[in-house]
């Protein structure tokens, strides 16, 4: 078994997104899309500051992509221009695939007051990372999965470490055995998790080699790469060398929290602007031309609610 070393260690950028909202941008640009390829854009948004999310993100356009949102504190109130609407609340995560077009728009609110006489909790905070479609499904019917945090699997490890597994899978967990993500069946193979240790503990994973790979450090530090004693903190993204089919990241001092994410590079031309991520300059093109023609949406979406 081979174990991974880190290509490179990013910071976030803070960024302006949407009508307003202050977020911190861990990557995201037609330049990197091929380091991070199958993944194009990972944002990190939220404030204890209302005022600095509550614009959100009015009604905007998507094709040729997915969107997944994760949210940790608060509420995203979603809809679409085909009647799809609902609320991602404290925990829920939503895998969108806009395929051949969706309009929609995401606003963001705190937290729903627990009891009338309890001061309202301001803060929210969430993840939306874009996912690229393959060129044979960019046109495929948009759909919407949704998870509930109660219906999102949780391995705790002997060491007190928690993993949330959205899609992929955990293996030789014990007393469990095998545990695999309700997210499947998507157009790209992927693996996303939610990982959260103490201090002094240690994780394995295993990645298919080939696979693009890469960790965001939500909260505490870590080492990602034992060899090169590679440390990463709070809103850095660790980016693993594609070779290598195993991952070890272990704490020291501080307990942290990161987001694993790993997927099969499709290796297609991207030809991106805004919301709308195609192969060529010409379906770009097309694309923006139906926008002003109101041709642009060409199914009505679908929503799967995922249960255990």
């Amino acid at each position: 078994m081979e174990t991974r070393t880190v290509a490179e260690v990013l910071q976030g950028r803070p960024t302006l997104e949407g009508a307003g909202v202050k977020l911190m941008r861990a990557f995201g640009s037609p330049q990197m899309a091929p380091l991070f390829d199958p993944f194009l854009l990972l944002d990190d948004f939220g404030s204890s500051s209302p005022h600095e999310y509550m614009a959100g993100f009015p009604w905007h356009p998507h094709r040729g992509i997915e969107t997944v949102t994760y949210l940790l504190k608060g509420e995203v109130q979603h809809e679409d221009s085909t009647g799809t609407r609902g609320t991602i609340r404290n925990g829920d995560l939503q895998w969108m695939s806009a395929g051949s077009g969706i309009y929609h728009s995401e606003m963001p609110r705190p937290p729903e007051r627990e009891k009338p006489d309890v001061e309202l909790d301001t803060e929210m905070r969430g993840f939306q990372l874009w996912v690229n479609i393959p060129s044979a499904h960019k046109m495929d019917e948009p759909n919407y999965k949704n998870l509930l945090r109660q219906n999102l699997p949780v391995a705790e490890l002997d060491d007190g470490t928690r993993v949330k597994v959205v899609a992929g899978e955990l293996k030789d967990v014990p007393g469990l055995g095998h545990i695999t993500g309700p997210v499947q069946n998507l157009p790209v193979d992927a693996h996303y998790l939610d990982i959260e240790m103490k201090d002094h503990s240690e994780i394995s994973y295993n990645v298919k080699d080939g696979y693009t790979t890469f960790a965001y450090v939500m909260d505490g530090e870590g080492i990602f790469d034992q060899a090169q004693n590679a440390k990463a903190g709070k809103r850095s993204v660790v980016l693993y060398r594609r070779e290598g089919n195993h991952i070890k990241v272990r704490t020291e001092d501080s307990g942290l929290r990161f987001l694993l994410i790993s997927g099969k590079p499709l290796r297609e031309p991207v030809a991106w602007y805004g919301p709308i991520v195609m192969n060529t300059r010409d379906q770009l093109a097309q694309a923006f031309h139906e926008l002003q023609t109101g041709e642009f949406i060409k199914h009505k979406a679908t929503s799967y609610d995922y249960f255990e």
